[in-house]
């Protein structure tokens, strides 16, 4: 009787987290929106020893050598390299929070690609890892334009964001409502 108890927990408790899991994979823009923080995710490393936000320090970057050309008609790519302020090793696995913020005041939280996370780990002073947000420039008069003007990033697990100016000018192609938008954010990556 004691083995049927612990099996039947044990399946109840994986239940639970996979339905967590689920829930937190699907989450909305809309449900992110309501969110008291920008990125949380169950689905990060729950490692003690995750970088906390105000350990890292946060500046743009390329992913691949150059800024996003907002005049371009196809998907561009904008990085956020992270670089760890600490006195501690730390690690970063899963997916940020990245809210666009327009200059009207309007809000777009980013949904997530399909690509994997893996963990990065920062000793104190590396800067290797790099947010990278996939973004689909259009003309600024252009109807469903979004005009960014700061971009609001949690890192994984994290409760608090920080806020950085939007430097790159331009518009993005507003697919807040799409399930497949041409903009989203990916996992942390090194970089």
């Amino acid at each position: 009787m004691r083995t049927t108890r612990k099996i039947a927990a044990a399946a109840a408790a994986a239940m639970v987290l996979g339905a967590t899991a689920a829930g937190v994979a699907q989450a909305s823009p809309t449900a992110a929106a309501k969110a008291t923080a920008v990125g949380k995710d169950a689905s990060s490393a729950t490692s003690g020893h995750r970088c906390h936000t105000g350990e890292l320090r946060y500046s743009w970057d390329s992913a691949h050598g150059g800024r996003p050309d907002m005049d371009a008609t196809s998907q561009q790519i904008a990085a956020v390299r992270l670089k760890n302020n600490g006195g501690r090793t730390c690690t970063l696995h899963g997916f940020p929070g990245v809210r666009l913020i327009s200059a009207s005041g309007e809000a777009w939280d980013l949904r997530r690609s399909a690509d994997r996370p893996s963990t990065i780990t920062l000793r104190p002073g590396d800067d290797m890892a790099l947010v990278t947000v996939a973004i689909l420039p259009v003309a600024r008069h252009s109807a469903g334009a979004f005009l960014p003007s700061k971009v609001l990033i949690t890192p994984p697990d994290e409760r608090t964001h920080v806020t950085l100016a939007w430097p790159y000018g331009g518009a993005i192609l507003d697919q807040s409502g799409a399930t497949h938008p041409g903009t989203y954010v990916n996992p942390v990556g090194v970089g």
